[in-house]
């Protein structure tokens, strides 16, 4: 890198195709607002579709392309873009914009390019040119075992390339509720004292698996195993119309018609953690899941799939549940036992789970933007 004066800041430019709502989107904001004052961030989005405006800082994003999808176009924009605006780094997150952003910064001579792939089940075409992206560019960010192997050996991608950053978490924010706190999200909610309420934060789509969580949630109530009152809260986008259709049409079944809420998207997702009582999980396919921690962290036992669980989450027995990922009688019996047990035992359960998950991603405050921060001073020294 050339030498620059004390008050010039490293510029890094990140990319990413919008905003939605969903844990990468927060991620990359959170790593933005908490980068240390020696950086100069500049956020570049497809199209304007915004979920967390509140969480944006004043002046971002610096740039939108008004692409809804990428193209040779839209390639050409961001490559002048980067000329013009000469970053220190450009940072991608998501498979799309990986592969634009990292042709575009090559094209543009930047110094130093890192991608983050923060989810499993890479498109072919995306697992198709990894290799190659990969070897000519500096890093690949990942944050989860189960990705960093989809990538050996799907992608052919040199491990050496691959490091492993977990997401971050603020446990301060993620946090036990007090008995007043728990109380008011419970009556926002529309919780009685006594109605337990498991929880399946994420898109409705195919991954997340709702359909898994309705057939054995059918089923734990029609053999009056559980609670009669107890409730299934669904908050997340749709992810596609025809799957979240299906899956819908399931909460018709007589057993759980008035046992089942779909929220929609919801950005005041600590107070269901606060509200519930359980998280349950049965994700088909997982990087690192946000809710999965940021539930743990609020002290909530946790049922997770084996796929949502490559990372060791949950301690199984201890600190919650973990089931076969493709299996729904599993799931049957994980659901009943998470639910048989006391108030006072699903919260040791939790506090086990906190502690597991702050040890995991959260030793230190910021540990997620130090651990970022040390991979670009590293590939910066090199240049």
């Amino acid at each position: 890198m050339q030498e620059t004066s004390g008050d010039t800041r490293t510029k890094v430019f990140y990319f990413i195709p919008n905003l939605q709502q969903g844990g990468t989107e927060r991620q990359i904001l959170e790593l933005i607002r908490n980068l240390p004052d020696r950086f100069e961030p500049i956020l570049c989005l497809y199209h304007d579709t915004i979920f967390y405006r509140d969480e944006l800082p004043a002046d971002q994003p610096r740039y939108i392309l008004g692409k809804k999808r990428m193209d040779l176009a839209g390639l050409e924009q961001l490559t002048r873009i980067l000329r013009k605006e000469k970053p220190d780094i450009v940072h991608s997150f998501r498979d799309k914009s990986n592969f634009w952003a990292r042709i575009a910064a090559l094209r543009a001579g930047v110094p130093v390019i890192i991608s983050s792939c923060r989810n499993r089940m890479l498109e072919i075409r995306h697992l198709l040119v990894e290799r190659i992206l990969s070897d000519r560019c500096q890093q690949v960010l990942v944050n989860s075992e189960g990705v960093r192997q989809e990538l050996i050996h799907l992608a052919r991608v040199r491990p050496e390339r691959i490091k492993i950053i977990y997401n971050i978490l603020d446990p301060e924010f993620f946090r036990p509720p007090s008995e007043g706190e728990r109380s008011e999200a419970r009556s926002h909610w529309r919780l009685s004292d006594k109605q337990p309420a498991l929880l399946l934060p994420g898109r409705i789509g195919l991954q997340k698996n709702q359909f898994a969580a309705l057939m054995a949630f059918h089923a734990v109530i029609s053999r009056r195993s559980v609670p009669a009152n107890t409730m299934l809260l669904l908050p997340g986008r749709k992810r596609d119309l025809t799957t979240a259709g299906a899956i819908k049409l399931l909460t018709r079944l007589p057993a759980i018609r008035d046992r089942v809420r779909f929220l929609g998207p919801q950005k005041n997702i600590l107070s269901l953690y606060w509200a519930a009582d359980a998280l349950v999980m049965p994700s088909l396919w997982e990087g690192l899941s946000n809710a999965a921690l940021e539930a743990c962290s609020c002290g909530l036992p946790a049922v997770l799939s084996r796929a949502a669980n490559v990372d060791r989450i949950v301690e199984p027995g201890v600190t919650g549940f973990e089931v076969p990922t493709w299996s729904i009688r599993p799931l049957i019996r994980a659901l009943e036992q998470v639910l048989s047990l006391s108030h006072e035992e699903r919260r040791e359960m939790g506090r086990r789970g906190r502690e597991r998950v702050m040890a995991m991603v959260a030793p230190t405050p910021n540990y997620m933007v130090e651990e970022t921060v040390k991979i670009y001073d590293e590939w910066l020294s090199r240049t």
